[in-house]
């Protein structure tokens, strides 16, 4: 089962940058809050198919904070996750993130998430991206690479 975001890419990029925006709009000087959407398309296996989407987007703020959607988080509560930046240069990028399983629901049927984490590098010279993300329950693991498209605001 694959997801294709690509109606809906660009909804969903004005979504996280107003929502992320928001959710750092405590202060003046937050609310004037700019960054960088990365508009990323991967090509996972079909091992991943589920796991590694084939759109995600991520917002680095000015002021540091990171939101990640894609298809994955999207099935989860919230439909987006706070990633950390482990690391900015101008070489590279790594950030990591966390999806906290539960219960989903989908019209009448309940379903359980399992909690997934996520690693990836963005390499800025050529914007590269890689993937990695991990079921700790299961010990399953999967990656996938692609490119990003940078887009300031």
């Amino acid at each position: 089962m694959t997801m294709r975001l690509t109606s809906v890419t660009r909804l969903v990029a004005v979504c996280l940058i107003a929502g992320a925006t928001v959710t750092a709009a405590s202060s003046a000087v937050a609310r004037d809050a700019k960054g960088v959407l990365y508009d990323c398309d991967m090509q996972p296996s079909k091992t991943n198919d589920f796991w590694i989407s084939t759109k995600i987007g991520i917002v680095v703020l000015n002021d540091g904070s990171v939101v990640v959607s894609d298809g994955v988080s999207l099935n989860y509560p919230g439909g987006t996750a706070r990633a950390a930046l482990q690391r900015n240069t101008d070489r590279e990028m790594r950030l990591d993130w966390r999806l906290a399983g539960g219960i989903g629901k989908s019209k009448d049927r309940e379903f359980l998430l399992p909690d997934a984490e996520y690693s990836a590098v963005i390499e800025k010279p050529s914007n590269r991206i890689h993937v990695r993300g991990w079921l700790p329950e299961f010990r399953k693991r999967f990656s996938g690479s692609g490119t990003c498209t940078p887009r300031v605001k």
